[in-house]
């Protein structure tokens, strides 16, 4: 199953939050991932930094995350016979995932997340597999077309146990026939996470070391550069999103070959957006504060030196619609940064870097 066709499949499967579906790629453990997880102290609580995100978050450190046994179980219950069947019918021509009907509630989305915790690192499962045809439940996923099928009732727990189920097991199968790179070495991921950490520090205040960061390398960008992606939330953050408590996650984008960071980006999903509408956009476009604080952000928390030639909002259609405003600032030699930052309080979301061969 190609990687596109796999994140489509498990999209649909999921119907969850973007977060929800990420987070099956980037569990600890899985077989012939690239994913790398650290083993480092379980976090449970939620994060609560201030207004400007810029107050390190308060967080509970308990015991060692427990290791998942996800793989070993589904090495030991999928025949070679059954992977490949299934792969074949997966990756046919044509074949695209869909869904019949509703998608899941929010509420049921939430139930999802925490269930999702409690499969990997509790040991819970289904006490029956996910329907693979018509005429054996009222949840149940045709295979040979691909098509997951719900009622309009609610789902119990045990039918998204056994969505979930499915996930993972979609995931094995894809990977089991599949050639992974070659393993990465541990010097080149352990400064990767170093590079990551120093620049949530510099632009965030917050310490990463005490959430759970995951490694992993993407070779899939448009621009053919391999990245590192690091990515740092609290331990159990899908129950922490199932149960609506607010924490913060970070994410880091690294030029694989140069070191140089690229994207490093603040989520917190519980945040409410404010669209701008006309009004507020005709009075962002006469604040020069947005463009000071950005020019702030590059060179007091960035520690960048070269010098600023043109600075201007960008993007602002789609942005006024997310609730962002972007301030796109040219260097000297060619080189840019993109500091987007949440309306109207003027927190920093995420910086982005692009070198003078890439920049506008």
């Amino acid at each position: 199953m190609s990687k596109k066709k796999l994140s489509a499949t498990l999209a649909v499967i999921l119907c969850s939050a973007g977060a929800f579906t990420v987070s099956a790629y980037l569990v600890p453990g899985f077989v012939n991932s690239t994913v790398v997880a650290r083993n480092t102290p379980a976090i449970q609580g939620s994060a609560q930094p201030g207004v400007t995100g810029n107050t390190v978050p308060v967080l509970k450190v308990e015991a060692p995350a427990p290791v998942s046994t996800v793989t070993e179980d589904l090495i030991n219950q999928m025949t070679k016979a059954e992977i490949k069947r299934i792969y074949d019918i997966l990756n046919k021509p044509g074949n695209e995932p869909r869904i019949s009907g509703r998608v899941m509630t929010d509420s049921e989305e939430k139930r999802s997340a925490v269930l999702s915790d409690q499969y990997v690192y509790d040991g819970m499962r289904p006490e029956q597999q996910l329907p693979l045809k018509p005429g054996q439940a009222e949840v149940y996923l045709d295979l040979e077309n691909t098509t997951l099928y719900f009622p309009d009732r609610t789902l119990t727990d045990e039918e998204l146990l056994q969505l979930i189920d499915w996930s993972w097991r979609e995931l094995y199968i894809a990977s089991s026939q599949n050639v992974t790179e070659p393993p990465l070495q541990e010097s080149r991921k352990a400064n990767a996470e170093a590079l990551a950490a120093d620049s949530v520090r510099k632009l965030f205040d917050a310490d990463i070391s005490k959430l759970q960061t995951k490694v992993f390398q993407d070779e899939l960008r448009l621009d053919k550069h391999p990245t590192w992606n690091v990515h740092s939330a609290p331990y159990r953050s899908l129950t922490l999103h199932g149960q609506g408590k607010e924490y913060w996650e970070y994410n880091v984008i690294i030029d694989a070959k140069t070191g140089v960071v690229l994207d490093t980006t603040a989520i917190n999903v519980a945040l409410k957006r404010t669209p701008i509408d006309a009004a507020a956009a005709s009075a962002i476009r006469k604040d020069a504060s947005w463009i000071n604080k950005a020019t702030q952000v590059i060179t007091d928390k960035q520690g960048e030196t070269r010098r600023i030639v043109k600075a201007y909002l960008t993007d602002t259609e789609v942005n006024n619609k997310r609730g962002m405003v972007a301030v796109k600032l040219l260097l000297v030699d060619g080189s840019s940064y993109t500091a987007e930052f949440r309306y109207p309080d003027q927190a920093l979301r995420c910086l982005i870097y692009e070198a003078a061969d890439n920049a506008d």
